[in-house]
């Protein structure tokens, strides 16, 4: 029997396939934030964009995928960077032999690293941007 064109106990599509699965867990926002890293020595950047789940950032060498690295997080409305690990996720060479971006993914040992990283998303979310005015409209 046909019942909205498919036989009856047929699988839709989207049952054959499994749930839809999304490439970003979390939203990111384009900010420029200050990250350095005990594990490269001398080294300093900004982030290109940010989420509660990580970040993208320029490294000045190649890193393997699934390497852990130490970082800190200097966001502007903390009186100290926030010390914690993230994992290489993926990284692409932009310039040869001299500059890789790459995807952090972090690793939170304890829930106040997680909240520190959520309160400032929504302090930059809040302070400038206007997404929640077009909400009420």
């Amino acid at each position: 029997m046909w019942a909205f064109g498919k036989k009856k106990g047929e699988k839709s599509k989207e049952q054959q396939q499994g749930p839809l699965t999304y490439q970003r867990q979390y939203v990111r926002i384009n900010r420029d934030i200050g990250i350095i890293s005990p594990d490269i020595p001398g080294y300093k950047t900004v982030t290109r964009d940010i989420s509660l789940g990580g970040a993208k950032i320029v490294l000045p060498k190649f890193f393997s995928i699934g390497t852990i690295i130490k970082i800190a997080i200097d966001f502007e409305n903390h009186n100290k960077p926030l010390e914690l690990s993230a994992e290489i996720v993926w990284i692409k060479e932009i310039e040869p032999n001299r500059k890789y971006e790459a995807g952090l993914k972090f690793i939170y040992t304890n829930p106040e690293q997680q909240q520190k990283v959520e309160k400032y998303i929504l302090y930059i979310l809040e302070t400038q941007s206007n997404w929640y005015k077009t909400l009420e409209d």
